[in-house]
């Protein structure tokens, strides 16, 4: 949505240095430049340094670790000493965790492992799913397998005794997240898990906006499979892992060599860099927290705005009313956060159908998520811009409450 030309304009202003990243002169500063201010940590945390730097010196080794040469062997041992400190981080043991290239993968393999070795079987997941476990499970009801979808309360919780009601002689795989990227739930895993373990079916849960924020501990969740993403805490794109309890539970759905689950050459670089972010990686919770309730307070300031989470986080979503999102987008174009709009056709957004079923919500909604990094001021400025231009789109009469049919 953003004005590209504008957005050009802009890079003009940054130092021709800066825009060459392959150059070894740019110092750190230069580097850190950017003329927008990046409020979509959701989507993917800043590169940790330590991680990069560990990237980059474990890319200049020779080999793979797949070989039975020296240089293999010495790849297979970052390897391991890495799986060891992702695994001590969520109390596992390190033959428990599986590398892959990213969490949507990982839940592919958990949710289809299951079920290809259970043919036909139940699966409950919810309404509120990332569409990494949402489309794997529209797949199998395709084939036959019967999904149930769980509903939600207006802040995108589950309801526990629905679940347990749900639960039949079929089921083997209850799959629910542990933080929902839109709107910001943190479900309450520890039930989930106990309900799952006392009915005796698998219990996978995606933990990639959780993971290195919140305790994560796959003892206390009683959870039987955890997928964990590597660049929401600061390691490069393109690394994630499953925690999975006993890989007999799972039928591979992937063939090579190597691991069980996910076979081929192993990205040993990413490897240890999502080690070195494990180990690097800091949230101040208190801090989010502090400057959520701040950013909550100078929003509600404005009329016909609905706040779609309910505890403070690191994401919050509001939905406002009187302004058409497009609009809205471009005029805060030096701002970088995510949209999400009940009228965008194809993109409609599973999460905010299932917490406002009657289409009661205003349909312009935006998600702004933030780090520990980003100051309480900086929050507080980016809500009297976004007041400021949706007060003055309202005036402006350019559109009415909602998205309209030209959008």
């Amino acid at each position: 949505m953003i004005n590209v030309k504008a957005f050009h304009d802009i890079l003009k202003s940054v130092p021709l240095g800066c825009l060459l990243l392959t150059s070894c002169s740019c110092n750190k500063s230069c580097m850190d430049y950017d003329p927008i201010t990046f409020l979509d940590y959701a989507a993917s945390a800043s590169v940790n340094e330590a991680s990069l730097k560990e990237f980059i010196r474990i890319s200049r080794q020779k080999g793979n670790s797949s070989g039975i040469n020296p240089h293999a062997q010495i790849l297979a041992e970052i390897e391991c000493l890495a799986a060891s400190v992702i695994a001590k981080k969520i109390n596992a043991k390190q033959n428990q965790i599986h590398f892959a290239n990213s969490a949507t993968t990982a839940n592919n393999v958990a949710v289809m492992g299951v079920a290809l070795r259970h043919p036909g079987c139940h699966i409950i997941t919810t309404r509120v799913e990332h569409k990494g476990i949402l489309n794997v499970c529209k797949r199998l009801q395709d084939i036959g397998y019967d999904v149930t979808y769980l509903d939600v309360d207006r802040f995108g919780h589950v309801d526990m005794e629905q679940l347990e009601n749900n639960i039949r002689s079929d089921t083997k795989l209850i799959t629910i997240q542990t933080f929902n990227s839109e709107i910001g739930t943190r479900q309450n895993v520890e039930a989930i898990g106990k309900i799952a373990q006392r009915h005796q079916v698998l219990f996978h849960a995606d933990a990639a906006q959780s993971f290195g924020k919140f305790e994560t501990d796959v003892e206390k969740m009683h959870v039987d499979m955890l997928t964990i993403s590597g660049y929401k805490i600061g390691a490069p794109k393109g690394i994630a892992a499953l925690y999975v309890r006993d890989v007999g539970e799972l039928q591979p759905i992937l063939f090579g060599s190597g691991d069980l689950l996910f076979p081929g050459t192993k990205p040993t670089a990413l490897i240890a860099a999502f080690a070195k972010a494990v180990e690097n990686y800091t949230f101040d919770e208190k801090k989010v927290n502090d400057n959520f309730n701040a950013l909550v307070r100078e929003l509600t300031k404005l009329k016909d705005i609905y706040i779609n989470s309910d505890k403070s986080s690191h994401v919050l979503s509001v939905s406002i009313g009187g302004v058409q999102l497009k609009d809205l987008l471009e005029r805060i174009e030096d701002y970088s956060f995510s949209a999400g709009c009940s009228c965008l056709g194809v993109d409609q957004s599973n999460v905010l159908a299932a917490i406002d079923p009657l289409g009661k919500l205003p349909t312009c909604t935006i998600r702004i998520s933030f780090s520990d990094r980003i100051s309480q001021k900086t929050l507080i400025k980016f809500a009297k811009r976004l007041i400021a231009e949706v007060l003055r789109l309202r005036q402006e009469k350019e559109i009415g409450i909602g998205c309209s049919e030209e959008f």
